[in-house]
């Protein structure tokens, strides 16, 4: 019998943590409906804890869960230096864990499941700064001390070193989209000028919807935009009509919770060997193949649920655009 059939048979009847830094977008719930689905059909109870951005309080939930008694756990966001000493101490008490969206392998982890942040970051910052032709004053908003946007961040550095005519200004914000919308404001009034400011990145959907929303409060579309993760809300934002927001990469969130249970289940059987890293798929959405992209991500109910009819967007942004899946090959 199979690791993972044997690890189903482990977990029937158990309790599985699953331990969210935060819960407040598509991502969030979707690796845990991901992971849920999986772990539910091995039979499992499922607990969910929400650490409110706190990670403090996302240490302290792990912790209540390794004492719960759980047989396994699966940590969505965190440090890997922070996560740590809790990690070791799920370990030390037989609780195999895995981790999602850290970025690195924790220390006693199995593994941590993924989209790949540098790849993603490369792909989107190419398409912003192609889209104003590698020249401007671009706006630059991320959460510092967020493992997975610094890292994408340092990738937009790092592609953005090679084009001299592109200056970038760092925007350090909140996990809130309302205070990035009352920044984008003040960025506005002190750069009324059009051409004044070429481009805002984003380094993820949610976060930088504050932004397109106080750009076309201000009529400013001309100001390109650009993010990451696929959410609804990066969709909503890119198919609307003349949107400013022109493109996002988006993750196949389901299958990182889904390949984060089976690691789990195969942990929980015993199997020690793991990639320590593992990705799933990414693509580019852009206006033209932003319906391709959405259905892909959210399959052919995404128009009803996003309140948008599809023709309207084939009418408003013609589909002739390619859709390209990427993913990493490990060796």
């Amino acid at each position: 019998m199979g690791s993972a059939s044997a690890g189903a048979q482990e977990a029937a009847g158990k309790k599985i943590g699953i331990a969210a830094r935060e819960i407040t977008n598509d991502y969030n719930r979707d690796i845990i409906a991901g992971a849920e689905k999986v772990l539910k059909a091995a039979g499992a109870e499922v607990i969910v804890t929400d650490g409110g951005a706190d990670p403090r309080k996302h240490n302290e939930n792990i912790e209540s869960l390794i004492n719960s008694g759980v047989s396994g756990i699966i940590v969505q966001l965190g440090d890997a230096q922070q996560l740590a000493p809790v990690v070791t101490k799920a370990t030390a008490a037989s609780i195999p864990v895995v981790t999602t969206s850290v970025g690195s392998k924790t220390e006693g982890a199995l593994a941590d499941v993924g989209g790949d942040d540098a790849l993603m970051s490369a792909m989107m910052s190419r398409a912003l700064l192609s889209s104003i032709d590698y020249q401007g004053d671009v706006y630059v908003f991320w959460v510092p001390g967020a493992p997975l946007l610094e890292t994408r961040k340092r990738i937009l550095q790092a592609v953005a070193a090679d084009y001299p005519k592109v200056r970038l200004h760092e925007v350090p914000t909140e996990h809130s989209a309302a205070r990035v919308q009352t920044q984008m404001e003040d960025i506005l009034t002190a750069n009324p000028e059009a051409g004044s400011i070429a481009a805002v990145w984003g380094a993820y959907d949610l976060l930088v919807s504050g932004a397109v929303e106080a750009v076309r409060r201000n009529e400013r579309n001309e100001i390109k935009i650009a993010s990451i993760d696929g959410d609804k809300v990066g969709f909503q934002m890119l198919l609307d009509e003349d949107s400013p927001f022109v493109a996002t990469v988006v993750q196949d969130v389901p299958r990182i919770g889904s390949v984060a249970a089976e690691i789990l289940l195969k942990g929980m059987a015993g199997e020690t060997s793991f990639p320590s890293t593992s990705f799933t798929d990414a693509w580019l959405a852009t206006h033209a193949n932003g319906v391709a992209a959405a259905e892909k991500r959210w399959g052919p109910g995404v128009w009803d649920e996003m309140s948008i009819p599809r023709e309207d967007v084939e009418g408003r942004w013609p589909q002739d655009g390619e859709l390209l899946v990427v993913h990493p090959i490990l060796p």
